[in-house]
């Protein structure tokens, strides 16, 4: 279970007080789902969220060459950091048992996540102007320093071992990373991997399901969802049908987040039974990645896949909103109220919070 206060207290003591955080947590990381909830899933959706805001004080490229973010390219920097993270993790368990280690994807969840806190910090202060870029440099390169003194506190790789572990792991991770990011979803359709990974079918035929698939669609209806338009009507009243619409949809999106909710508990629990993890087993853990980024967009892809206006959506939700905290300070205000009374059993709480 998610608790904000945990986190808090492990980024401030994975910056400030590394070594004793680790000790600390390694109790608790043999449970990569918990990590995953607690720390890398947190941690990948604040970078993302931070630099998208970050994005907008420049002058529209940063230092890097990279121009102003979109909802688009942050749901899929979310994704990919997700698959990313997911990856390093199984590279550095499989070659730890290799180099006479401790093999556990979830031990080396935690302390990659836990080495790589000041990366992600980089990564979400890489879009200021100017020191963006030197920013993450410098925090990338005290995460790897991090990163070499946790691998004997979580998977016991012995001395005579650590430094060849710990080379040959990194270049994986570059090679893997550079795989994920270009030429994974075309190099693995022919293959059995590729089915687990992109939902292609055994006769063949190709659908558009898995990993892959699922970030996709979720990307297509962010990027469709940014460029919807909405104009106001000019007396600020909200109409008796779009209230009635806005309920719709945020019951809906609450049974859809309900129903990843349940999905990710699957996982979980068939993690739990297994000792090892197959490749089956780890496209799902990605799949579960995708679908915690999924509980997030749940509204705009209720919104979008039922023909609805993203802008229109939001607009009649603040003006709600805005009813339920002012009651009658003018004409528009009150008429909304008024409407607001009529339904507030099912508005109460997607409103008032």
């Amino acid at each position: 279970m998610f608790d904000l206060k945990r986190t808090l207290d492990l980024v401030r003591g994975a910056l400030f007080d590394p070594e004793a955080t680790w000790r600390s947590y390694r109790p608790e990381a043999g449970d990569w789902k918990r990590t995953a909830v607690l720390l890398t899933g947190p941690l990948i959706v604040a970078a993302a969220i931070v630099a998208y805001l970050l994005g907008f004080l420049g002058s529209g490229e940063s230092i890097l060459g990279l121009g102003r973010p979109t909802l688009l390219s942050t749901l899929l920097r979310i994704v990919m950091g997700a698959i990313v993270a997911a990856v390093v993790a199984l590279i550095f368990s499989a070659l730890a048992a290799a180099f006479r280690g401790k093999g556990s994807f979830a031990l080396a969840l935690a302390a990659t996540t836990l080495a790589f806190v000041p990366g992600y910090v980089g990564q979400a202060l890489s879009p200021l102007p100017w020191i963006g870029g030197l920013v993450m440099l410098g925090l990338l390169i005290w995460s790897l320093v991090l990163l070499w003194k946790i691998i004997p506190v979580y998977l016991e790789v012995p001395d005579s071992t650590r430094a060849a572990h710990y080379i040959v792991s990194l270049l994986a991770c570059v090679v893997a990373s550079l795989i994920v990011s270009t030429v994974v979803g075309g190099m693995l359709y022919e293959t059995g991997a590729s089915r687990a990974l992109t939902g292609s079918s055994a006769e063949g035929g190709d659908v558009r399901g898995g990993v892959f698939g699922a970030a996709s669609r979720q990307a297509e209806l962010m990027a469709s969802a940014e460029e919807d338009t909405y104009r106001p009507p000019a007396d600020g009243k909200v109409t008796e049908s779009q209230v009635e619409g806005f309920i719709r949809v945020m019951g809906r999106a609450t049974e859809l987040r309900a129903e990843r909710d349940r999905r990710l508990q699957d996982i979980a629990r068939k993690a739990d039974e297994k000792e090892e993890m197959s490749f089956n087993d780890f496209s799902q853990v990605m799949g579960g990645m995708v679908d915690m980024v999924g509980l997030q967009s749940a509204e705009i892809e209720v919104v979008k896949t039922g023909g609805g206006n993203w802008a229109e959506h939001q607009w009649v939700r603040e003006s709600l909103r805005t009813a339920w905290i002012q009651k009658d300070i003018n004409e528009s205000v009150t008429h909304n109220y008024r409407l607001y009374q009529k339904y507030e059993e099912d508005l109460a709480e997607h409103i008032a919070r």
